[in-house]
C-alpha cells in the first residue's frame, strides 16, 4: 500500500474518532440542557407540587407510600382489619389538590379533606447555562393527618333508626347529641316525641359501608349534604288515608283548622257558627306557645277591633290537607289550607285564608295541636 493511501486511511480514522467524540459531547450537552430545563421546570413550585402528587399516587398504588410517610398503628371496632395503607391508596386514587398554607408549607387535600402537610426546603439553588436560575426543592417534612383516622363522619339519623358501620352496630359512645325536633320540644316531657341522633364516627382507616335501618329492619336511604350524612326521613304523603295506615288513630286536621279560624273571628259576629276558647283548647296543651297565644287573643283587647260580620252559608271552601309527615306513633304534622267566606256589616265580601303547618302529638287519648307555622307562598 502506498504511503499516500496510508495517510488517507489514517486521516479518515482520526476524522471518525473526532466525529464520534463530537457526538458524545453533543449528547452530553443535550442531556445537560435537558436536565437543566427539567430542573428549571421543577423549580416552579406548581410543577413541583404536581409532580410530588403524581409520585404520591404512584407510590400509594404500588404499596410504597411509606417512601414518603410513616404509617402509624390505628384500629377501629368497625373494621375487621384496619389498614392506613389501604386508606391512603383509596384517598390518593381520586382527585387530589393542594394549596399554600405558609412560606414553603403546602397542604394536600383529597375530597376537600386535609390529607398531608408538606414543608419544603428551598436552600439549594442552581445556575445553569448562564441563564437559568432556579430552586432545587426538597422535602423537609411531611406531616400526616391520620391520628383520628382517614375517614370520619357526622351522621344524623332518626331516634328509632339503627346505624351500622361495616355491618357493626354503632356504639352509643359515638353519640354526640340527641336532639328533639324543635316543633315538638315544648311537650317532650309529656309524650315520646321524635328526636334526631347525631353520631360522629372516626378512626376509620378505609372507606366504610354505612347502613341505616328503620325499626322494621328495612334499609333507609342516606343523603350526603354539606359534609355530613343524613338518614332522618319520615313517612310523608299528601293522602290522609295513607297517613292513617301508619297513625295510631285517624284524625283530620281540617277540624282543628276550622275551629281555629272560627275562634279568631268569633267576636263581633252577627250570624254563623262561633267557637269559644274552652272549645278550642280541648285539643291544645296548656303551657305551649300556641295555647298562650290564643289565650292572649281571647282575653286581650285586639279581638274587639274585629269588624262586624256574618259567616256565609258555605263558610269554608277550598279546604285541603297535604304534606302530611308521620314522625312516630305519637306525632305528625300536616299542611292545611282553607278559605273562610264572610260578609261584612256593610255588605262587602271578605275571604280569610288560613295556610299553616300544624304539628300534633297524641296526648291523653287525643291528638292535640302543639305548634303552628305559617306557610310562605313561593
Amino acid at each position: 500500500m502506498s504511503r499516500r493511501r496510508k495517510k488517507i486511511k489514517g486521516f479518515k480514522k482520526v476524522l471518525l474518532i473526532y466525529f464520534v467524540l463530537l457526538l458524545i459531547v453533543a449528547e452530553i450537552f443535550l442531556i445537560y440542557v435537558s436536565n437543566s430545563l427539567k430542573g428549571y421546570e421543577n423549580g416552579d413550585i406548581n410543577n413541583y407540587m404536581n409532580s410530588l402528587i403524581s409520585d404520591l399516587k404512584k407510590s400509594s398504588k404500588g404499596g410504597r407510600i411509606t417512601k414518603y410517610i410513616s404509617i402509624s398503628d390505628l384500629t377501629s371496632e368497625y373494621e375487621k382489619k384496619s389498614s392506613l395503607e389501604k386508606g391512603y391508596k383509596e384517598k390518593l386514587s381520586g382527585d387530589v389538590t393542594y394549596k399554600k398554607k405558609d412560606t414553603n408549607v403546602y397542604e394536600i387535600y383529597t375530597d376537600n379533606d386535609l390529607l398531608l402537610t408538606v414543608t419544603l426546603d428551598d436552600s439549594k439553588t442552581e445556575n445553569r447555562l448562564g441563564l437559568l436560575q432556579y430552586t432545587n426543592w426538597e422535602i423537609k417534612d411531611i406531616k400526616t393527618n391520620d391520628e383520628e383516622g382517614l375517614y370520619k363522619y357526622d351522621i344524623y339519623v332518626n331516634d328509632d333508626y339503627t346505624l351500622y358501620i361495616n355491618d357493626v352496630k354503632v356504639n352509643e359512645s359515638d353519640l354526640v347529641e340527641e336532639k328533639t325536633i324543635k316543633e315538638f320540644s315544648e311537650v317532650e316531657k309529656l309524650v315520646t316525641v321524635p328526636k334526631e341522633k347525631h353520631y360522629f364516627v372516626d378512626k376509620l382507616t378505609y372507606k366504610p359501608e354505612i347502613i341505616v335501618k328503620d325499626k322494621d329492619g328495612k334499609k333507609v336511604e342516606i343523603e350526603y349534604k354539606d359534609g355530613a350524612y343524613y338518614a332522618n326521613s319520615y313517612f310523608n304523603t299528601d293522602s290522609l288515608e295513607e297517613a292513617y295506615e301508619v297513625m295510631d288513630e285517624d284524625y283530620d286536621p281540617i277540624i282543628m283548622a276550622e275551629n281555629y279560624s272560627l275562634f279568631l273571628t268569633s267576636n263581633n259576629i252577627s250570624s254563623g257558627r262561633t267557637v269559644s276558647f274552652n272549645e278550642l283548647t280541648s285539643n291544645l296543651i296548656k303551657g305551649t306557645t300556641v295555647y298562650q297565644r290564643l289565650y292572649e287573643w281571647a282575653t286581650g283587647i285586639d279581638r274587639t277591633f274585629m269588624s262586624f260580620h256574618s259567616n256565609d252559608a258555605k263558610t269554608f271552601t277550598n279546604e285541603k290537607v297535604s304534606n302530611i309527615t308521620v314522625y312516630n306513633e305519637n306525632a305528625f304534622s300536616a299542611e292545611v289550607y282553607l278559605e273562610k267566606n264572610m260578609t261584612l256589616a256593610g255588605g262587602d265580601k271578605r275571604v280569610d285564608v288560613l295556610h299553616e303547618m300544624y304539628y300534633f302529638v297524641y296526648y291523653e287519648g287525643a291528638y292535640r295541636l302543639v305548634y303552628t307555622k305559617t306557610v310562605t307562598e313561593k
